[in-house]
């Protein structure tokens, strides 16, 4: 299995931030039980968000509170109850001897029982829809917020691959110039391009060539880099170069014994069995 590769995948973050199905996520517990670079890649990941979302935690405005409750009219009085037939009964009171007419002082009696009712509404539903709403907002307050640290998390991601990969450049280069069975063949910029410069690394011994562009024009449109080396001063064919160079080790052909310079020219894509002279970008002399 390729355990770099699926460290890189995502899966990882995306299991740090709850977004992975059942399946994926008994699949990453699975995975970091067996190998323990994931399982250190994911105590990584799960650190560094923690670390993220503690340093950009925003609280919700202090206003938002106030502007929820200004919306609300807890002083409204409550719809009208429908009154049925049964508690008028119950709430006739007719007194003896009384001189009034009945139904009068029921409908009184009614009315009097209505508003004491609708005054006497207990607040609790009012709080619960206040809560309710707050509770939406907070909810999707957090889930923009989780979209954001999502979003930054993949930013963060890209750009660790990026400093892992120029750190890995970084390594093979220093471990060329250390390595005693390599010669370092600086090539400086022509009349062409006097900003050019490349460096070749030949190994004597085996006569690998290995190149590192530090600085060239990117190629025209059919158009590709070569490398030569003079040997007895013949061009000697090394390859054609990767139009994405730049941030790599170049490997080459193999040179010939005896090569006393390198030199690159711009020629047609594919190459030339001949470089052309008038379109030599950089050359350098085996010292």
């Amino acid at each position: 299995m390729n355990i770099q590769a699926y460290i890189e995948s995502g899966i990882l973050e995306e299991y740090v931030l709850g977004s992975v199905s059942p399946q994926e996520k008994q699949e990453v517990e699975c995975m970091s039980h067996i190998y323990p670079e994931i399982k250190e890649e994911l105590m990584r990941t799960e650190s560094a968000l923690e670390e993220y979302a503690l340093l950009h935690q925003t609280a919700p405005p202090a206003s938002l509170k106030e502007s929820i409750f200004a919306q609300m009219n807890f002083d409204q009085t409550a719809p009208s109850l429908e009154v049925s037939e049964s508690i008028k009964e119950e709430t006739k009171i007719i007194s003896i001897g009384q001189q009034n007419d009945p139904n009068e002082e029921v409908l009184g009696s009614n009315d009097d029982r209505l508003s004491k009712r609708s005054n006497e509404q207990p607040i609790w539903p009012k709080l619960a829809v206040a809560a309710a709403i707050l509770l939406a907002i907070f909810a999707g307050y957090s889930s923009l917020q989780v979209s954001d640290l999502k979003q930054t998390n993949g930013q963060l991601a890209q750009k660790m691959e990026g400093m892992n990969k120029d750190l890995e450049y970084s390594s093979v280069l220093a471990n060329l110039y250390r390595d005693p069975n390599f010669k370092v063949i600086h090539l400086a910029g022509l009349e062409k391009s006097p900003q050019s410069a490349v460096a070749a690394f030949w190994n004597v011994n085996t006569n690998e060539v290995l190149l590192d562009v530090q600085k060239l024009p990117d190629a025209p449109n059919g158009k590709q880099y070569q490398l030569w080396s003079i040997v007895d001063g013949v061009p000697v064919d090394i390859g054609v170069l990767d139009n994405q160079f730049a941030g790599k080790v170049l490997k080459m052909k193999d040179t010939k014994s005896g090569s006393v310079a390198f030199a690159i020219t711009l020629e047609k894509e594919g190459g030339s069995p001949t470089p052309t002279m008038e379109e030599m970008y950089v050359m350098g002399e085996v010292s």
